[in-house]
């Protein structure tokens, strides 16, 4: 116990070290950054419900209550913020001195326990352009690292993890060269402010179609990646929280800013970026800040689009996620976070941004996520994506999925977070969604619980399910172990997934045995029966008889 305390002493204190050494510049961008979060964020103007009233919010959907929670445990009141970018930089030193003393800790062994039947928060899917069945997916867990599955359409496929230093890398944004598919990059780094975030190290790159990676030294300074796009001709493009817009014009070996502003400035949040059907760049800023969206047709000169006079507003707007159209180089999409935390709007151009027309709103069928299909979670979970052929079909995603077959004149819903309202299940809070190049039918989806796919995304009420197989990125916040000698019965709270049961060794399933955002759990020591589960803002929930069942014990709703 004395060496595993002294040992973990040793990690915080050495990321300690190499936080120190960060510069200025960076402290200068984290503080005004949290000042203004701490301004916007719901933090501060999420409205006052009524025991009742939050009783009736549907649990398994307040990363909210979860970041606010988290911050308020992990806060360092020197900083004003978590200094989570540190974790990179102790993993380093940690292996410096594993290597240095062979054991770190004598006679301790760690192996993986999964579960290998839960996903977890994923923004960031590739469709591999290398594998000729074109059934090969790429997927970034935002806190468990590179995965491949090489038979995405198979319920039954398993996905693997490309190595053991990338299961521990915040996996934001994946895209390959089109001149050269053996040629990819992947971002770290989720920079949208939420507080179980994980900060990156920059962005890795792979010469031999994702077999291999290793970490561009350039981009070292750079800890919060968004999306990451290849022109034709190789320049590699990030949107970065805290350095606007860089590219690299030689493979990564050194970046430049293209656009954003000056040393702090808001308008070097950048959100999105993305690749008009002609090559036109367009690029998106503005997170918690209002700025707006940029074309550059040469990747140096930008061209802000939205004038307050061609329909796209310049206030109350903050987040924007851009979708352009593949078959039409004219027609843009672009989904927009207002000035707080809900969805301002829905705009579309069909002359490359000149003007922009307002979109319907889709419209949740659940009560309490309706009338902002996000439920003022923006800010956080926000996905677009345009069929290759079809510039009028479209899938938006807030919480729940939505589809458009006529440019975004109506919408319908498709997925339901828990299955209700007569609509099939797919996981809340929706990153990401990727159709597949050239492809109709087939897309992807990114979500707080994984990854979900569909074959027949043309259809009236497309047939969406789960590829979580082996994908192990569920991001837990707390565990508990049975106080029994050998014994492999574990509990567990993870980030909106639950509080899973552990019950056999090595590698399992486990069953979720009390839902919303897991929190801290624990396991009587004297007698393993008693076991408790949390929620956040003291919601708490015991078993006497090892989760043959439950009740809940205390729900006061408060921080106090």
């Amino acid at each position: 116990m004395k060496k595993t305390t002294l040992f973990l002493a040793f990690i915080l204190i050495a990321s300690g070290f190499v936080f120190s050494q960060y510069s200025d510049e960076y402290y200068y961008q984290k503080k005004q950054a949290y000042k203004e979060f701490i301004k916007n964020h719901e933090y501060s103007n999420r409205p006052t419900y009524s025991k009742k009233e939050l009783k009736s919010i549907p649990k398994k959907d307040r990363p909210d209550l979860a970041n606010e929670q988290n911050f308020l445990q992990t806060l360092d009141p020197n900083l004003g913020y978590v200094p989570k970018n540190a974790l990179i930089n102790a993993h380093k030193i940690t292996d410096i001195y594993t290597q240095q003393n062979k054991t770190a800790i004598p006679g301790i062994v760690w192996t993986e326990r999964g579960p290998n039947n839960f996903g977890g928060r994923t923004r960031a899917l590739i469709w591999d352009p290398n594998d000729p069945s074109g059934t090969t997916v790429i997927a970034g867990g935002v806190a468990g690292g590179l995965w491949v599955n090489t038979n995405i359409t198979s319920a039954a496929s398993q996905w693997v993890a490309v190595n053991d230093f990338w299961d521990n890398l915040a996996v934001t944004a994946l895209a390959y060269d089109p001149s050269n598919t053996l040629t990819m990059y992947a971002g770290t780094g989720e920079g949208f402010y939420n507080i179980d975030a994980v900060a990156g190290g920059g962005i890795w790159k792979s010469t031999n179609g994702g077999t291999s990676w290793s970490r561009l030294g350039s981009t070292s300074i750079y800890n919060y990646i968004t999306k990451i796009v290849v022109a034709s001709n190789g320049d590699v493009y990030a949107t970065t929280n805290g350095s606007g817009v860089i590219r690299s014009t030689n493979g990564g070996t050194s970046w430049a800013k293209v656009l954003g502003s000056g040393m702090g400035a808001s308008t070097n949040r950048a959100a999105d970026i993305e690749i008009g059907a002609d090559g036109t760049l367009y690029a998106a800023l503005g997170i918690f800040s209002t700025d707006g969206v940029y074309s550059s047709t040469n990747g140096t000169s930008w061209t802000k689009l939205n004038t307050g006079t061609n329909g796209f507003p310049t206030s109350n707007i903050n987040r924007i996620e851009i979708a352009c159209a593949p078959s039409n180089a004219n027609t843009i999409y672009a989904i927009v976070q207002d000035g707080g935390t809900n969805i301002n709007g829905i705009y579309k151009s069909t002359n490359k941004g000149s003007t922009w027309s307002s979109l319907s709103l889709p419209n949740d069928a659940d009560g309490g996520v309706s009338p902002d299909f996000t439920r003022g979670q923006a800010w956080y979970d926000l996905s677009i994506d345009v069929d290759p052929n079809n510039a009028n079909n479209v899938f938006v995603g807030g919480i729940d999925l939505f589809k458009s077959t006529n440019g975004g004149s109506s919408w319908s819903q498709v997925s339901h977070w828990y299955g209700g309202f007569g609509f099939q299940e797919v996981h809340a809070d929706q990153h990401i969604a990727k159709y597949k190049p050239g492809s109709s039918t087939q897309i992807l989806f990114g979500h707080d619980g994984g990854v979900s796919y569909s074959s027949n995304a043309n259809a009236a009420m497309p047939t969406i399910s789960a590829r979580n197989n082996g994908y192990n990125v569920t991001q837990f916040y707390a565990a508990a172990i049975n106080g029994s000698a050998g014994s492999n019965n574990m509990i567990a709270g993870a980030q909106d997934n639950g509080t899973h049961k552990f019950t056999s060794a090595g590698v399992n399933s486990t069953t979720e045995v009390t839902g919303g955002d897991g929190a801290f759990c624990h396991i009587d020591q004297s007698n393993g029966n008693n076991q408790i589960s949390q929620y956040v803002r003291n919601v708490v929930y015991r078993t006497t008889n090892n989760w043959s069942s439950s009740s809940q014990i205390n729900n006061s709703q408060s921080t106090g």
